[in-house]
């Protein structure tokens, strides 16, 4: 087993992600403090002074998100030195706290047994513990200078200077007054404080330098290229979609811990669903924790689409879609900002939350569902022999009608229906009844398939399942649209919910009465036209010796169009649901009749007159083979593929699988 090996460029994205996401939560902490609130001002100078230092965090933040990774690994080297100098600082006050506490204790214990107190070097190096400390201490300061200077690659004699805050020690060593040590780390503190900010004034250049150049780069950018192209760039580049998830899953994790390790909220005696809203509702203050949760349910979604499909057709079929997800993304954001979700309180958002996550489940389930449909119509209408594969499509299927219905009955007990929590539900109950119609259809071609000899009905069945189903589909459309229109004469009217039933009644009403009955009107005129084609001889059906053009199979009975061309009935129907055309010769088929008795020659007993109808067919056989030769590569690959016959509307993807219910 080979060892896992990341490449260079891939290490590189971890880190970049790892020391911006930082960035984020100053941005989140920035957006959530007010500095005259949380700060009590009481000058003009100091008002002024918090407001600069409150502008220079959301800076800061800015720069750690855009700074090119190397630049990006310098600040933090200098964050780090200067963390490191006040764990020193620290470790000083801390030394010098104890020292004069326990000078304290012996003085007063001297006192009470009138003893006289030893002083100098000699005394201090007596006593173990003093010397622990004092050995302690020094290594501890004698560490931190050594760290901070190879990490600022310092080599001069200017890294001496780091020891500092060892000055209190070589103080008590040389006998300094204890009661007055503090005034040696204070000189210790204030002598640093000068050092880094020297350090700063060095290399203030170098920082004008490179925010110049990301300037003068980000505007050549933007006039070259534009904002969108630029600003997609970044958002690929930098991978800041990983940064948001990242940012919004350790913030959310925390706010658990908040809510679960604090007792005197009472959140977790709520139940875990109420604990999970309440933190997703906090999670979501500001606009960068709102995108950071949009992401991640995008991220999320992606995740459970392609486990899906995982899931149905394993790994062969396996394809990383990174489009897929942003639906129900977009959807969240989108939402969010029409509810003005930011500006709610906390317990507002958390209620709010449970509609919107009822929202996004809803459109993940139909996208599930897409992708489950024509695997579960493939699998019954190739005949496929895993049993395994059919039981994975038939649960999945199964759980993805129950589910929307338990939800849309656990959001009805909670919730007073209105016309927009009805337009929701709706769309939740339309996939459950989408599921049911195709789950009907795969058992009808199963039906089909167990059957000794064909089922010359199941066009006819099928074209009624589905039927069925979009009737359902109207029917709860209509009921939205007259539930909004009582909504709109006895309740509060508004131009929104107008607006809303407005669009819904023109695409899920009068857009699916349309295509309905254009489907109809198609299966009636091919069904007219079929009927009024003449059925094939046993003569003929014996000369022409051959299978159906459409499906592949033998034919026992055919009809004869005006091209004489063969076909089976059932399969020349499905054709002309698509169009009027002849598969083989694409000769319009429209006036069947009249074109058959003008073009067609009646048949004569003598030799001559057969020997020239001989020679025509000929002629139009080659015809139609040039004519097959110069179509275009979809014309000919249709014209022997069945189509599909369930929709109005019909593309290439449909006729390949309607091939293959043949």
């Amino acid at each position: 087993m080979h060892p896992l090996k990341i490449s260079q460029e891939s290490l590189e994205t971890i880190v970049s992600v790892i020391l911006r996401v930082p960035a984020l939560f100053l941005i989140e902490v920035w957006f959530r403090t007010n500095p005259h609130k949380t700060i009590q001002l009481h000058s003009d100078d100091v008002e002024l002074i918090v407001t600069a230092a409150y502008y220079m965090a959301l800076v800061i933040a800015v720069a750690i998100a855009t700074l090119p990774l190397r630049h990006l690994v310098t600040f933090y080297i200098y964050l780090v030195c200067a963390g490191l100098m006040a764990c020193a600082k620290m470790v000083s006050k801390a030394y010098v706290s104890v020292e004069k506490l326990e000078h304290e204790e012996e003085l007063e214990t001297a006192g009470k047994e009138n003893i006289t107190l030893h002083a100098g070097l000699s005394a201090l190096l007596e006593d173990r513990k003093h010397i622990e400390r004092l050995v302690l201490h020094i290594f501890t300061q004698v560490f931190i200078a050594a760290v901070v200077a190879y990490l600022m690659e310092i080599e001069n004699w200017v890294k001496f200077t780091l020891l500092a805050f060892a000055l209190p020690v070589v103080a008590r060593l040389t006998g300094f007054p204890v009661s007055e040590l503090h005034l040696v780390h204070d000189f210790a503190t204030v002598y640093t404080i000068l050092l880094i900010l020297c350090c700063i004034f060095n290399n203030l250049g170098i920082i004008i330098d490179i925010c110049k150049e990301g300037i003068n780069v980000a505007v050549v950018s933007f006039r070259t290229f534009g904002i969108i192209p630029v600003a997609l760039t970044f958002w690929r580049t930098m991978a800041l979609p990983v940064q948001l998830v990242l940012f919004w899953g350790l913030m959310f994790l925390s706010q658990i811990y908040v809510y679960v390790y604090t007792e005197n909220l009472g959140i977790w005696q709520e139940g875990w669903l109420v604990l999970l809203l309440a933190s997703m509702g906090e999670c979501c203050a500001t606009p960068v924790s709102l995108l950071a949760l949009c992401v991640a349910i995008t991220y999320a979604s992606c995740a459970i689409l392609c486990l899906t499909k995982l899931y149905l057709q394993g790994m062969d079929a396996f394809e990383h879609d990174t489009m897929r997800g942003w639906t129900e993304g977009l959807t969240m954001l989108l939402i969010a900002v029409q509810t003005d979700l930011l500006e709610l309180k906390p317990l507002q958002r958390a209620f709010l939350m449970s509609i919107l996550l009822f929202i996004v489940l809803s459109s993940l389930i139909q996208s599930m569902y897409e992708i489950a449909d024509p695997i579960l119509l493939a699998l019954s209408a190739s005949h496929n022999p895993s049993i395994i594969r059919h039981l994975k499509a038939v649960t999945l299927c199964t759980v993805l009608w129950i589910l929307p219905l338990y939800m849309t009955y656990f959001i009805c007990q909670y919730f007073d229906m209105d016309f927009w929590l009805m337009v929701i539900v709706s769309s939740c109950l339309l996939t459950s009844v989408q599921v049911i119609g195709s789950l009907v259809v795969y058992m009808l071609f199963m039906y089909d398939f167990m059957r000794p000899d064909p089922w010359e009905k199941l066009d006819d069945v099928v074209y009624c399942a589905r039927a069925l189903t979009r009737v359902l589909e109207f029917i709860v459309a209509v009921f939205v649209v007259c539930f909004g229109l009582k909504e709109s004469l006895i309740g509060e009217w508004s131009w929104i919910n107008s607006i809303i039933l407005i669009v819904h009644c023109y695409f899920n009403v009068w857009k699916r009465l349309q295509s309905g009955w254009k489907s109809f009107l198609l299966r009636w005129e091919a069904a007219k036209k079929v009927e009024s084609l003449p059925l094939a001889t046993e003569q003929q059906l014996a000369k022409h010796d051959d299978v159906c053009a459409i499906c592949y199979s033998d034919m026992k009975t055919a009809c004869v169009t005006p091209c004489d061309h063969l076909f089976h009935c059932v399969c020349l129907r499905k054709w002309l649901y698509v169009k009027e055309t002849c598969p083989m010769c694409h000769r319009d088929l429209a006036n069947s009749n009249e074109a058959h008795s003008q073009e067609v020659p009646a048949p004569h007993n003598d030799e001559t007159n057969e020997d020239a109808l001989h020679v025509i067919e000929g002629a139009a056989r080659e015809n139609e083979l040039h004519k097959q030769d110069s179509s275009d590569s979809s014309s000919s690959s249709s014209a022997t593929t069945e189509v599909d016959i369930y929709d109005a509307d019909y593309d290439e993807g449909q006729l390949a699988e309607a091939d293959q219910l043949m």
